[in-house]
């Protein structure tokens, strides 16, 4: 089951090509600018830098002159015998890993205030324990570091049909202190992810019909896999969509559990959206919890009434 869930999220991956205060929302140049822009907008190019989990698709390739390292589940080689035969994965954009990442705390791995940035494209919703993670980071960041991610919109991806993450959910991770996803949400996530026009990913224009990609006898056996092993399963813990990662950030920001800020953000094209973080010791701003949750609840029902939905 591992290797296919690890082929959803190769097809994810292939099919891609504010908290507050001070925060920016270039909207009027974010038609205009290409993925790589984005992403890089707020990040020093001439810096040093760490980019986790590039697998095929990496963002500051060593070969275009980035200062980088690079850190992954797998070595390159491992990775090139992986994604060898992939529709649509250029194995030959795969670049040397610098660090194989087991799980370890990542500041423990790759040292203290190192790195000026650092880039997760389709990372975060891997991630056991989102605060715990954000809290790496920090520390791995010199002053004035920035966290640039690119997340799945759970509205145009295989996640469609499941319910976006809550801060309790992160708020209970964190408190379990999770190094792997339980077994509920290994069967969850087979159970209920689906293609759409058999795509695994689309855009709000997109029509045709879901399919599950996996049935219940598939889920079950994902389940009992997990409950007899603690081998950590690849799956899509968390879902958002642009308003309720920030309704997120901002509710855990209010409680002290998160100390980042917003630099810039893009709303969704195609399937992501991308937002760029840095830390802040400086108190949070007065929010409007309901407007945030209005919003969450705008962004669903957009969701559900986009051309050829339903």
């Amino acid at each position: 089951m591992r290797e296919v869930v690890g082929a959803v999220h190769a097809g994810l991956r292939a099919t891609r090509e504010s908290l507050a205060g001070d925060a920016v929302t270039p909207s009027s140049q974010g038609s205009t600018l290409d993925r790589n822009s984005k992403i890089l907008y707020a990040v020093d190019r001439t810096a040093f830098g760490l980019e986790i989990g590039p697998s095929f698709s990496p963002i500051a390739r060593k070969a275009d002159g980035f200062s980088v390292e690079v850190i992954d589940h797998a070595t390159a080689d491992e990775l090139r015998d992986k994604y060898r035969g992939h529709d649509n994965v250029d194995i030959s954009r795969i670049e040397e890993v610098d660090h194989i990442w087991r799980g370890e705390p990542l500041d423990e791995l790759l040292g203290v205030g190192r790195h000026h940035w650092i880039i997760a494209s389709h990372v975060i919703e891997h991630i056991p324990d989102l605060i715990s993670f954000f809290r790496q980071c920090a520390r791995l960041l010199a002053p004035g570091g920035v966290v640039s991610l690119v997340v799945p919109d759970k509205r145009y991806c295989f996640d469609y049909f499941r319910w976006p993450t809550s801060t309790g959910d992160v708020l209970q991770a964190f408190a379990d202190g999770r190094r792997r996803h339980p077994p509920g949400v290994v069967f969850d996530h087979v159970a209920q992810i689906v293609r759409r026009a058999q795509l695994v990913s689309w855009n709000a224009e997109t029509m045709g019909d879901f399919t599950f990609m996996h049935g219940l006898e598939e889920a079950k056996a994902a389940f009992e896999g997990a409950c007899q092993s603690d081998a950590y399963v690849d799956v899509h813990c968390w879902r958002f969509t642009p308003a309720s990662f920030r309704l997120i950030l901002t509710e855990l920001r209010l409680l002290g559990l998160f100390e980042f800020e917003e630099v810039c953000s893009f709303p969704t094209e195609g399937c992501e959206f991308f937002v760029t973080l840095r830390p802040t010791s400086a108190l949070p701003p007065q929010v409007d919890r309901m407007a945030l949750y209005h919003q969450v609840a705008r962004e669903l029902l957009e969701g559900l009434q986009e051309k050829g939905n339903g």
